[in-house]
């Protein structure tokens, strides 16, 4: 058995394979960015309606607050 032997050619294969890769890591990212920026969009819109739905909830409080006092000041009579 002979020893191993290294082969310092570059051939079509390798050049494929190459090609390959990198077209494989553009589609990933790619990919990746698209998706990232879509989780960004819904997480923007998720906090837009968070924040509205809690202004919302002190806007219905003090209306709430309002309501007890005149019933209280109706009941008084």
């Amino acid at each position: 058995m002979a020893g191993l032997k290294f082969d310092s050619t570059i051939n079509l294969g390798h050049v494929i394979t190459l090609g390959g890769v990198v077209v494989t890591m553009i589609m990933g990212w790619s990919n990746m960015d698209t998706r990232l920026r879509s989780v960004e969009k819904t997480l923007e819109t998720v906090t837009t309606t968070l924040i509205e739905q809690v202004r919302q909830g002190s806007e219905l409080q003090a209306l709430t607050q309002r309501v007890e006092r005149v019933e209280r000041i109706v009941d008084a009579r």
